[in-house]
């Protein structure tokens, strides 16, 4: 698995309203630069608006605030 390239995608995914849109519309074409696994792929495949925002709620709370950890 390449923690560190979904992590980039998530950062990207959190502060550029188009790539998420584009990765919730279609995660495989709009990571396809990206490195990632199949496991990876299938986990951004389902998420939807309202698990992505969960999933930043929790990043930010294990950070503080501050970023992603």
């Amino acid at each position: 698995m390449s923690q560190q390239e979904f992590e980039r995608v998530i950062g990207r995914a959190a502060t550029d309203a188009t790539f998420r849109q584009a990765v919730l519309d279609n995660a495989r074409e709009a990571c396809k630069e990206y490195d990632l696994s199949e496991d990876e792929l299938v986990l951004l495949e389902g998420l939807n608006a309202e698990t992505f925002a969960g999933m930043l709620d929790q990043r930010i709370s294990k950070t503080g605030g501050m970023g992603f950890a």
